[in-house]
């Protein structure tokens, strides 16, 4: 029987414990992730924990709805047993009504049956690469451009350090990238910085930066560990980065530094065509995982919000 359980009636020792018995296990999905980007969050739970679904919430205009927090890309469904088709169908079913907006994303392990008629679903794409090879087999996957970049980085005196911090990070991402997401938030930025700080403390979470040779840091780059490998998670470029390679160097050195581990690295997209370019230069594959939607917002709540 599944259950929907508020906030304070989930047991998160065991909720933690389904996620690390699940075989998509992901950081995401941990109660001290979700509490800090979805405070308040409920679930669905079955069968005294083997079987969760998260259920990160707001409230607008009156209404509650489900949401993709930010710095959170996937979530769904996780089970300490094999995962099926029909118990991603029964979960979904049992969503509370009143949620009358859900958007969510699932994980890699959720491929519902693109002709599911309760949702509209939207295939996504995110990027893996096997980190079981030696460094020179990694290499070689590289593509020419971005070995290229990288002889530029080397050329250019760019040194790789871990004496970084988010603030430095999310200093350059302001800084250039910033300026084209008007969504992101001081709000959505101390998220992030609670995020690398949780992690710290669970020493989960790479921070590895570039610098220039006048030592000033000119690139940077969060990587979380998860259960089957790393999240790369949010990074940060100046200019002077991009002319000379720097975030090329940076995502390798992290590569390098854990050749031959039985993990993947999850470069969390893209859907954008030159993102992901620069993704799959590094070897990776394309991964599906799915959005999905349902609107029962009244009409002209429907159109306000679509304004």
């Amino acid at each position: 029987m599944i259950t929907y359980l508020t906030h304070k009636e989930i047991d998160k020792a065991k909720w933690d414990a389904c996620i690390r018995q699940s075989e998509n296990a992901i950081v995401y999905a941990y109660s001290w992730y979700l509490d800090i980007v979805s405070p308040g969050w409920s679930a669905l739970v079955e069968d005294n924990y083997t079987t969760v679904f998260p259920l990160t919430q707001r409230k607008k205009f009156g209404f509650t709805y489900l949401f993709q927090p930010s710095f959170t890309q996937q979530l769904g469904l996780f089970t300490s047993q094999k995962i099926k088709q029909e118990y991603l169908e029964n979960f979904l079913n049992v969503i509370p009504t009143e949620f009358r907006l859900i958007e969510i994303q699932l994980n890699t392990a959720n491929l519902l049956d693109l002709k599911n008629k309760q949702f509209e679903v939207f295939p996504k794409l995110t990027h893996h690469l096997n980190l079981n090879q030696s460094k020179e087999e990694l290499y070689k996957g590289f593509s020419e451009n971005l070995k290229r970049n990288i002889r530029k980085a080397e050329k250019s005196g760019i040194a790789i350090s871990r004496e970084i911090t988010p603030d430095t990070i999310i200093s350059l991402f302001q800084s250039t990238r910033g300026k084209e997401f008007a969504s992101m938030k001081e709000g959505d930025y101390q998220i992030l910085r609670d995020i690398c700080s949780t992690a710290a403390k669970k020493q989960s979470v790479e921070l590895i930066g570039a610098q220039s040779p006048d030592a000033k840091f000119i690139a940077g780059a969060v990587f979380l560990h998860t259960d089957s490998g790393y999240i790369f998670l949010f990074s940060g470029t100046s200019q002077h980065a991009r002319e000379t390679g720097a975030m090329s160097a940076v995502i390798q050195h992290f590569i390098e530094s854990h050749a031959e581990e039985k993990k993947i690295l999850d470069f969390e997209g893209s859907m954008d065509p030159n993102l992901a370019r620069f993704y799959k230069s590094f070897g990776s594959k394309e991964v599906v995982y799915l959005q999905i939607r349902k609107n029962t917002l009244p009409a002209l709540i429907r159109w306000i919000k679509n304004k």
